[in-house]
């Protein structure tokens, strides 16, 4: 079984190696891969875990083997997350709890780009209260998980702001529901539309530290990765609990939301709105899954936004 795993101490190294076919436990399908999407965190990752392992979050496909717990029946098409970082091959042991099946009018490709990206902007927007027409500040807003953000917010009746890193992204944030962009490294000029019921934030560093006086009473900012620096420097009082009204910080992990509502729940909220045209992912390459090496470097390179789908055949 041809798969993609891990090789060496390089950010982002990967190679394809054959495998052997997985075993499903009972509680488990045997999906065949059609196509899967990059997140940058899974390709940071492929350098530092150890060599031969196998790498992999999001992938679609088509039931081959069902559960005997139960779950879809064989030839479904379905979306699934795998927690065990096994989805780049062909085909891949999914606990039914962490799939659902896709609408036919969805492409698979298009549902592959979900699991991660999507649930992360959904669970960050879940943090917020009372969005309906107060404020939101989505960071990073050209990546997978923001591009969601951004629609998601536009969909919950939020007024979002986008905060991109260059203007050659601008068009592209607009399209996705941002009524306002401020183009910044470190967060200046994003006090101009705030304060912020909520911000979704995956760049973290120093701009973290310059977000936080920005949330509104009340408010949360929530904090899903640190493209920017694992480091952040804050001034406890007054930005975090001076004045009235609390605000909060929140660390979000997909698999420890994972702990509060399974994966397919989740994914079974998405599918529905992609299926009607109210959610897209906004897709910038595609390509057979021969190129993942080198369309994966380009991510860590920021060479494109949004996803990339590869597909098995």
């Amino acid at each position: 079984m041809k798969r993609i795993i891990c090789d060496g101490d390089a950010l982002g190294s990967m190679r394809f190696d054959e495998g052997v076919e997985p075993t499903a436990r009972p509680d488990e399908c045997l999906v065949r891969v059609h196509s899967f999407s990059l997140n940058r965190g899974e390709v940071a990752m492929a350098g530092g875990c150890p060599k031969g392992s196998p790498i992999g979050w999001d992938l679609a496909g088509t039931v081959e083997t069902a559960a005997a717990s139960g779950g879809p029946p064989v030839g479904t098409r379905v979306v699934a997350f795998s927690a065990r970082m096994e989805g780049w091959a062909e085909q891949v042991a999914i606990p039914v709890d962490c799939l659902a099946e896709v609408p036919d009018n969805v492409e698979l490709g298009m549902a592959a780009t979900l699991p991660v990206a999507g649930l992360t902007a959904l669970y960050c927007l879940e943090k917020g209260t009372r969005l309906l027409g107060n404020s939101l500040l989505v960071t990073g807003a050209n990546g997978g998980v923001g591009l969601f953000a951004l629609r998601l917010g536009s969909l919950m009746g939020a007024h979002v702001v986008a905060q991109i890193r260059s203007a050659a992204a601008e068009q592209l944030v607009r399209d996705s529901g941002a009524q306002n962009v401020v183009v910044t490294e470190d967060g200046s000029g994003c006090e101009k539309y705030g304060p912020y019921r909520l911000i979704v934030d995956g760049v973290g560093g120093n701009q973290f530290g310059a977000l936080l006086p920005l949330v509104d009473k009340a408010g949360v900012l929530v904090s899903y990765g640190v493209t920017g620096g694992a480091s952040a420097q804050i001034a406890i009082h007054p930005d975090l609990f001076g004045g009235p009204g609390q605000r909060s910080v929140y660390g979000l992990n997909l698999y420890s939301e994972r702990e509060l509502a399974p994966i397919s729940e989740g994914l079974s909220r998405l599918l529905p709105l992609v299926a009607d045209g109210r959610l897209r992912s906004h897709v910038d390459r595609e390509a057979s899954w021969d190129e993942t090496p080198q369309i994966a470097a380009d991510l860590l390179e920021r060479k494109f936004s949004g996803k990339a789908v590869l597909y098995t055949s």
